[in-house]
């Protein structure tokens, strides 16, 4: 388990194990936002690595990927694969891979959306319910850091994804060569739609 997952788990642990009546409810909508949220910080932290982006940059390229109002996970994925050796897929593995993203996620963010805007789902979800689809939640995006953390130095969980792999030069293979801001909008537009 890394270090990035407990931290952002932790919140998620407080949550489940309230008192409160919207304790799982809640805890389902932090596990959502940080499962987005590290698909994101991979991505970032995949493009950072061209060494043509320095820290002076990170601000540019947070701004340009705030911009695309259309990148969500399913996005961010392609877009590590449009760019890295190596798929999601292949990191993580065939079977969960495979689970979760053709079964497991289109349920959990249907139930994300629904919940998130105030509307029943339909499905009568108990907390017992709720809890499931956390674990679920929990148990991809730690075989993703964990899978992440050996492949390129990032469990895409930890705070500062715009940070330098210090093992080995990652862009050295890429797909693709972005070699600034401009290059790195136009890869979005063609490889994230």
């Amino acid at each position: 388990m890394t270090k990035g997952f407990q931290e952002e788990f932790a919140t998620i642990d407080i949550l489940v194990n309230s008192n409160t009546r919207t304790g799982r409810t809640d805890a389902f909508i932090v596990a959502f936002t940080k499962l987005e949220k590290q698909v994101r910080r991979l991505f970032s932290y995949t493009i950072y690595q061209n060494p043509a982006f320095t820290l002076t940059h990170y601000i540019d390229i947070l701004a340009v990927i705030a911009s695309k109002r259309f990148l969500d996970f399913d996005n961010y994925i392609k877009g590590f694969d449009a760019l890295y050796p190596k798929s999601y897929e292949n990191i993580i593995g065939n079977a969960l891979y495979a689970s979760f993203i053709k079964t497991d996620f289109p349920r959990i963010k249907n139930i994300r959306n629904k919940v998130l805007h105030g509307q029943p789902t339909g499905q009568g979800l108990s907390t017992s319910d709720l809890k499931t689809e956390i674990v679920v939640i929990r148990d991809w995006c730690l075989q993703v850091a964990e899978s992440m953390m050996t492949e390129i130095g990032y469990d895409g969980l930890e705070w500062n994804s715009f940070r330098k792999c210090r093992a080995k030069n990652l862009a050295a293979n890429y797909k693709a060569n972005i070699s600034g801001i401009k290059e790195l909008e136009a890869f979005i537009e063609t490889n994230m739609k």
